[in-house]
This record gives C-alpha cells, sequence and structure tokens, in this order.
C-alpha cells in the first residue's frame, strides 16, 4: 500500500539540484569563454550573460515543480481514496454478518431521522407556496387575555384604512357551501375573500384568472386542485360553467394549482385541510357573513369572524408592522368603546400555520437524534471490536511503511463506507416511514406534502457522513495508535490494546444506556400525560352519541323564525326513528366544533371598564340538547320553543359562571346581558359543566340561550342512539331530504371521534416516541450483548484459570455480571442527571405530570436495569460454562 510520501520532495532538494545544474552549465560556457582567450573574470560574466537571469530560471523552475508536486498530490489522493475504498468494500464483503448488523442499525437510525426530518422539512423549513412568504403576516384583535381573535367588519375596515406598514392587505371569513345538482347534495368548506386576496398571496391559478382588486363577479368562484379532480374529474372545460352553491348559480373562474396550500385560518394556528372553495366579498369588499347575504356589514364592530392576511411593504420589518398594529389597535380601542379594549397583534405566516406543530416535531428530531446516537455507538463498538481482531494486519502494514494517520484514514474510509451504504438502506427505510407515519398521523400532519425532496436527501447524505466521522472515528484512533508492531509478537495480540479498546466500548456502552434512559422517560412522560388526558371527565356522556352539521341555504337561511322551524321538524323527525333515544342540537358542538365567546355584564353590579368584562363561552341550543349530550341540568329547567323572541329573553348557565357569580346564592332569576346593547335575560337554569374546548382545558364559564330566541343558519345536532350510532346514517340523511332535498349533512362523526381528534396529536406524539424508546432498548440491548459477549472472549483464558484454580460457576456468573451492572448504574444514573433538563421542551405537550415526574424516571431507570442485566446474562452464563482443561491445553 502506498503511503502517499515517495514524491513529495521538499523545496531545498530540488533547489539544490537547480544550483548545481546552473553551476555546471555556467562552468561549461565559462570555459568556452576562456579557451576564446577571455581571462578568468570576464570568462565568468560572459558566461553569465550568455545563459541568462539566474533568479528568474530559479523562480521557473521552483513554479513548475511545486505545479508537478501538486498535481502528483492530488493523483496520489485520488488514488488512495480509491484503494481505500476498494479495500473497504472487499472487507465488508468478506465479514457478512458484522456488515448485516452494521447496515441494518444505520439504515433503522438513519432512516428514522430522515423519515421525521422529511415531517419537519414541510412544516417547518420548505418555503410556503406563495410569492416571497417571508413578507405575509396574519393580523389578529388581541383580547385582555392575550387571547388572538377574528376582527368585525368596521374595525378591520380602520386597519385597512390607517395602516401604512402593508403592500397588500385582504380579508376572508369562512363558510360552508352546499353543492346541489351534480349527483348527492355536499356541503363544502369555502371562504369569502376581498378581492385583492390572491394579489396579496402572489400565486397563479392552474386555469383560468382569480379575483383582483377592485374587480371581482359576485357571482364567481375560484376552486382548489381537490374539489376540481374529486367532483369534476379534473375537466379543465369546468371554467367558465356554473354551478350551484347555497342555491344560487356561480360562475367558475379558477382552479388553484396543486401545490397551493391554504388551511382555516383560527386564532390557534393549524395546519389542517381548509376551504375547497373561493367567493368574493360583499358590500365595500368585505367578506360576507356565514349565511351569504349582500347586505352592507361595514357598520358591524363586534360580529367577530374576519380574519386578515397583509404583505409587508418593502424595507418594513415585522417588528416595525406589529408596532404600528398594536398602536392602530389600542387607539380604535379609545376611540371605540364597543371595541371592547381590545388592541392588535401581528403572527408570521409560517407561525399561522405550523405553529403548533413546531413543539411537537422537536420533540420528535430530539428523539429520533438520541436514536442515531445509539446506533452511532453501537457501530462504533463492533468496529473496535472489529479492529482488535486485525490488529496483527493493521502491524503488517506499518511494518511495510505505512503511516498511523495513513492507518487511521483507511479505517475511517471504511467506516465513512459502511455509512453511506447505511444511509441508502435508511432512504429506502424512510420513504416507508412516512407512509406508514402518514396513515396514522393526525390532520394536521397529513394535510402537509411530505415528500423526500432534495433537501431531505441532502440532509439523509449529511447524516450519512456526521455518522460515518462519528462512529469511525474513536476506533480509527484507537486502532492506530500504540506499538502496533508489538502485536507482531507470538502471543501478543490480546496484551496489545485490548485493555484501551474495553475501555472505549464501556464508555460507549455507558453512554447509550444514558441515551435510552432519556428516551425511555420521554416515552413514559408522554404516555402518563396521554393517558391523563384519556381519562378526563368532559363532562359529556359519548357512548352512542352520533353527531353531524347542518347548512341552510335560501329562505329558511335567511329568516330566524325558518331557521327555529326547520330545527325543531327535523328533530321531531329524528326522535321519530328506530333506536334513537335522544336528539337536540346547538351553533357549536362541544370538543371538535367551532368555538364561540361573549362577554358579560351581571345585573347589581357595576359596570366594568372596556376590556375588563368577564368573558365565556356563549352557546345557542335548541331543546333536548342537555339531556342527548348527557349535560346534567342541576338547578332549574331546560330552555323551550316557547321561549320566543317576544317572551322574556332567558339563558342558562353552567356551575362554574354560577359559583363565580353568585357563590353565596342560586342563580335562578339574576339577570345577565351579552353588551350594553343587548337585553337582560334572565338565568332560568344551572347545567354541570363541560370541558367545551377539549380534555386539556379546563372548564370555563358557559352561557345557553335558547335557538328559539336568537338562532343562526347553521346547526349542529347530536343524536343518542340505541346502537350502533354509524348505522342511523342513511335514516338520518332521508330525514333530512324529506325536509329539504338540497341540503346535506356533513362531519358526521360520533362523539368518541371528537374526542380521539382533540387527542389525536398528543397520542400521535406519544406512540412515536414510545416506538423510539422501544427501538433505542433493543439497539442497547444489541450493545450491551456485544460488548459482553466480547469481554467473555477476551477473559476465556483467565476465567478458565480461575475455575481451574476452584472458582464456582456462580463466582463467574457474578464477575461478567458485576460488570454490566456497573456499566448499568453508570449510564443509569447519567442519564438520570440529563432528563429533568432534556425533557424541559416537552413541559407544554404534557397534561397532569411534569418533566421531572419521579414516577416516569424510576421507570426509565428500572427499564434500563432489566435490559441491561437480561443482555449481559446470556454471555455470563456462557462464560460460567467454559471448560478450564480443554482452553487452557489449547
Amino acid at each position: 500500500m502506498s503511503d502517499g510520501r515517495q514524491d513529495r520532495r521538499p523545496w531545498r532538494d530540488v533547489g539544490r539540484d537547480v544550483d548545481d545544474e546552473l553551476t555546471f552549465h555556467l562552468e561549461m560556457r565559462a570555459r568556452d569563454a576562456r579557451a576564446q582567450g577571455l581571462d578568468t573574470d570576464a570568462a565568468r560574466r560572459e558566461a553569465e550573460r550568455r545563459f541568462g537571469d539566474l533568479e528568474r530560471i530559479r523562480r521557473e523552475v521552483r513554479t513548475i515543480d511545486e505545479q508537478v508536486m501538486r498535481e502528483r498530490g492530488r493523483q496520489s489522493m485520488w488514488r488512495d481514496l480509491r484503494q481505500d475504498v476498494n479495500y473497504a468494500l472487499r472487507g465488508l464483503w468478506r465479514t457478512p454478518g458484522f456488515t448485516a448488523v452494521a447496515l441494518l442499525t444505520l439504515a433503522i437510525g438513519i432512516g428514522a431521522n430522515t423519515a421525521i426530518f422529511s415531517v419537519v422539512n414541510a412544516a417547518l423549513l420548505r418555503p410556503l407556496s406563495f410569492t416571497d412568504p417571508g413578507e405575509l403576516v396574519f393580523l389578529w384583535n388581541r383580547n385582555t387575555d392575550g387571547r388572538p381573535t377574528p376582527f368585525g367588519p368596521g374595525r378591520m375596515m380602520d386597519f385597512r384604512a390607517q395602516s401604512t406598514s402593508f403592500s397588500g392587505f385582504a380579508a376572508l371569513s369562512h363558510i360552508s357551501y352546499t353543492l346541489t345538482g351534480r349527483g348527492d347534495p355536499e356541503t363544502l368548506p369555502g371562504a369569502s375573500v376581498s378581492s385583492t386576496f390572491f394579489d396579496v398571496l402572489g400565486v397563479r391559478p392552474l386555469i383560468g384568472d382569480t379575483f383582483h382588486g377592485g374587480h371581482a363577479d359576485p357571482n364567481a368562484v375560484v376552486l382548489t386542485y381537490g374539489l376540481w379532480v374529486r367532483r369534476f374529474g379534473g375537466d379543465p372545460s369546468i371554467v367558465g360553467r356554473a354551478i350551484t352553491l347555497n342555491r344560487r348559480a356561480r360562475t367558475v373562474v379558477a382552479v388553484m394549482p396543486r401545490e397551493f396550500f391554504w388551511p382555516f385560518i383560527t386564532g390557534t394556528p393549524t395546519a389542517g385541510a381548509g376551504p375547497d372553495l373561493f367567493v368574493p366579498g360583499g358590500p365595500g369588499d368585505v367578506p360576507r357573513v356565514a349565511i351569504d347575504e349582500d347586505r352592507d356589514v361595514r357598520d358591524n364592530r363586534n360580529a367577530g369572524y374576519i380574519r386578515v392576511v397583509a404583505r409587508l411593504r418593502p424595507g418594513v420589518t415585522e417588528r416595525q408592522a406589529d408596532a404600528e398594529v398594536r398602536a392602530i389597535g389600542a387607539r380604535l380601542s379609545v376611540q371605540y368603546p364597543q371595541d371592547g379594549g381590545r388592541t392588535a397583534m401581528l403572527v408570521d405566516a409560517r407561525t399561522q400555520f405550523f405553529g403548533t406543530l413546531e413543539r411537537p416535531l422537536i420533540v420528535l428530531a430530539m428523539a429520533v437524534v438520541f436514536v442515531l446516537a445509539i446506533a452511532c455507538a453501537n457501530v462504533a463498538s463492533l468496529l473496535l471490536a472489529r479492529g482488535a481482531a486485525r490488529r496483527r494486519d493493521l502491524a503488517l502494514r506499518r511494518a511495510l511503511g505505512a503511516t498511523r494517520l495513513r492507518i487511521a484514514r483507511q479505517l475511517l474510509t471504511e467506516a465513512l463506507v459502511l455509512s453511506v451504504a447505511g444511509a441508502a438502506a435508511g432512504a429506502i427505510f424512510a420513504w416507508w416511514s412516512v407512509r406508514m407515519l402518514l396513515r396514522v398521523a393526525p390532520d394536521d400532519v397529513t394535510a402537509l406534502s411530505v415528500t423526500l425532496d432534495w433537501r431531505v436527501l441532502i440532509y439523509a447524505a449529511a447524516v450519512a457522513v456526521f455518522a460515518g466521522v462519528a462512529f469511525g472515528i474513536a476506533p480509527a484512533l484507537q486502532c492506530s495508535r500504540g506499538d502496533l508492531t508489538s502485536a507482531l509478537a507470538e502471543g501478543s495480540t490480546r496484551a496489545s490494546g485490548s485493555r484501551r479498546s474495553s475501555r472505549v466500548r464501556d464508555w460507549l456502552v455507558a453512554c447509550q444506556i444514558a441515551i435510552a434512559v432519556l428516551l425511555v422517560a420521554g416515552a413514559a412522560l408522554l404516555v402518563r400525560s396521554f393517558a391523563s388526558l384519556t381519562h378526563v371527565d368532559t363532562g359529556i356522556d359519548t357512548r352512542n352519541l352520533l353527531t353531524f352539521a347542518i347548512n341552510l341555504t335560501g329562505r329558511t337561511a335567511e329568516y330566524q323564525s325558518e331557521q327555529v322551524r326547520f330545527y325543531a321538524a327535523l328533530q321531531e323527525r329524528l326522535l321519530a326513528l328506530p333506536g334513537v333515544t335522544a336528539a337536540g342540537s346547538a351553533v357549536t358542538l362541544p370538543i371538535g366544533g367551532d368555538d364561540f365567546g361573549t362577554t358579560y355584564q351581571v345585573d347589581g353590579r357595576p359596570i366594568p371598564e372596556p376590556g375588563q368584562e368577564p368573558a365565556g363561552g356563549y352557546q345557542v341550543v335548541m331543546p333536548g340538547f342537555f339531556s342527548a349530550m348527557g349535560i346534567r341540568i342541576l338547578e332549574g329547567r331546560d330552555v323551550a320553543l316557547t321561549d320566543t323572541r317576544n317572551s322574556q329573553g332567558v339563558v342558562l348557565v353552567n356551575e362554574t359562571l354560577a359559583r363565580q357569580q353568585w357563590p353565596a346564592h342560586s342563580p335562578i332569576g339574576k339577570r345577565v346581558r351579552i353588551s350594553a346593547e343587548e337585553p337582560w335575560l334572565t338565568v332560568v337554569g344551572v347545567t354541570s359543566d363541560i370541558r367545551h374546548l377539549g380534555p386539556a382545558v379546563p372548564p370555563r364559564p358557559e352561557i345557553y340561550q335558547p335557538a328559539s330566541q336568537r338562532s343562526f343558519p347553521f346547526m349542529a345536532f347530536v343524536v343518542r342512539t340505541a346502537g350502533d350510532p354509524y348505522q342511523m346514517v342513511p335514516s338520518i340523511r332521508h330525514a333530512v331530504a324529506e325536509l329539504d332535498p338540497t341540503l346535506a349533512i356533513a362531519d358526521v362523526k360520533t362523539m368518541d371521534d371528537h374526542i380521539a381528534h382533540a387527542v389525536a396529536r398528543p397520542r400521535f406524539v406519544s406512540a412515536l416516541v414510545t416506538g423510539f424508546s422501544v427501538l433505542a432498548l433493543t439497539l442497547a440491548v444489541i450493545g450491551i450483548y456485544g460488548l459482553m459477549g466480547w469481554s467473555v472472549a477476551q477473559q476465556q483464558r483467565e476465567i478458565a484459570i480461575r475455575m481451574a484454580l476452584g472458582a464456582e460457576k456462580a463466582s463467574v456468573l457474578a464477575l461478567v455480571l458485576r460488570k454490566a451492572a456497573w456499566l448499568a448504574g453508570a449510564g443509569i444514573a447519567a442519564g438520570l442527571a440529563v432528563t429533568p433538563i432534556a425533557t424541559r421542551p416537552m413541559g407544554a405537550l404534557l397534561f397532569g405530570v411534569t418533566p421531572a415526574d419521579p414516577l416516569s424516571l424510576a421507570a426509565a431507570a428500572l427499564a434500563l436495569a432489566f435490559v441491561t442485566l437480561f443482555a449481559a446474562f446470556v454471555p455470563a452464563a456462557r462464560a460460567a460454562r467454559i471448560q478450564p482443561g480443554t482452553l487452557v491445553r489449547s
């Protein structure tokens, strides 16, 4: 093997040769000049004149020599690299068992990292499908409790007129539309947007042309790619044709491209699926209200349904724009007391879309990095054992002239070749893992376009190089240093270097155990948190409870008396269905539905300052809703259809609100009102608490108003059945069609489905981290087993002598297990020390436990102690079965 030194002559040798050559030529010319009759000095001068500038010649020769040396060096480097790679491939081919284990370990570690990074890339790194997405921001009202809420039309228009930080300003509202005339009616999620919406985003349609600022046909509609393919078969001639939405003909003017991604925009960021279609706003370019009327709503300041997206003006930073928005919000709240003391805030587009995914993805990324670290430690341990077995071979190379650096480079090249092969296998594993992951992921993850694009592949390549260096550097240094030539001596193979290799492998295994403790503890925390979440009493009886939504259209949607008449008639038909035991409806569905909130005033109390009013949830319900949901009426009565708009306004409150406002008295007969402009409402009942916002959010104050006194053109129905709720769906569709064949039921789910959806993300994260911890435990077991097996093989003679001198098998067994116990103790202690700090970022994901939960830490410690001793027992038992006579004679 070449050591790369034979052609690397120092300049002083070349310079001496050049000087000798120049001196020879000068002397020859000087001799010729003396032969022509010149004296010695004159002959010397004549020779120098004829020969030329000696210094210039020396510089040229030096430059040429340096170029030659560099070229030879490059050729030597590539020649050595090819030689090292070929040798590494031959060596891996000759040891299929070692190669298979190492490749499998690396494929799992690198593949898991690549799979999770592909999700991180889709959510946090890949540019959004808009022009200059970093300039896009969302504007929100900021309540006194810091919670972001949508704008009312009048307040939104004030921001649009007074802000100077934006080059574009657009607004939207969420509206459901019922598509009819093409097969069965279907309720579609949609959005009403200002005409500037697509201009602000900077996106072009796949076909057709979208709305533009100042120009939008009131009857136009833009379709998303998904809806276009699913309902219209991807027919390009759909542009220019009319479709019927909410009994109104609208002309399709454009179809958005496949990569256009726009989720539902809520105060809590979400990456879930968004609108299927977009329609232009109403008068004043203001997004329409839910009933899709063309009425002018610009004077309304408090109907908070409008979301605002804007593009920063060139040269304006997000901080500057945020300061201006806050100032405008504060100024408007002083000018308009009905604004309720709100200010305003900005949220950048990526945070708005994927903000709630950031922390879970960081936790998952940390978990797979730890799995990769354990995999690298395993492979490093394997390479150390392999290097110990090759010491005679390496010593022979040293004896033939190879330097320690050359040997270390050869060993490191082998590690890199192994890691690159592992990355190739890991890419296949990652592709499979991503497909499996998306099948079990929550909606906000499956809505992402998760692919193995060039960023992911570059990441995989970088991980491969890093892993190769990480697990290859220690064996390369360990096997290349020391007096390797002594290994050529008979019987010295074990004596030289094995003790150092053993210490390094001990350290690697202890690190594996420490990292495994961290992962197992993290998994235990998430599992305990998820278990606590699923055992929370939501206040709802979810058994056999089916839910669905109805969105009214036409005349039925325009008049509240018609809305209530339809809801009452539908509930009557539902109750008449065989197998239905209860039915009711509410404007928003707890745990999985929308959320209406309100401030309120209490009769007999001082009127609070704007922004200081008590707040709570707001519901509009039909009779039967509480009994169908399993919500108890603790005091008073239920709402009734006799509570009309012409009678005294009434409400029910939950026990949390009653306890806060009338702790020592019955709330029955007390009065509250929503605002100073609204009439007083008499409390006629108190209900038990429910967790409207999900299992993780404690009960809040709730106000329930009868739909017969204030209704909406959309309603969520709940139906309790005697058997499987889904078997009632055809009958329910038929009941709706009998009342109005143009209506469709939407979002058909059981209440158990809604709760499962509410806890889908913590379930997903806890399941993945648990899987990674099991993987880490498996790799740790392999590492410990390998170390103890290697250690027993190295100590066979010592163990045989001990047994020949009378040692019992139990003492030999204890000897091996003692070392395993020491490694487990060191690793567990280190893991327990860092776990409370390392798991601190998980705090926001936990429910009912803290990052320093002692039960989770104890479970992790016991698990690692058990698997360590379990992995060490087989090698220990093998050591106890050694036949001393046979081994000593050999």
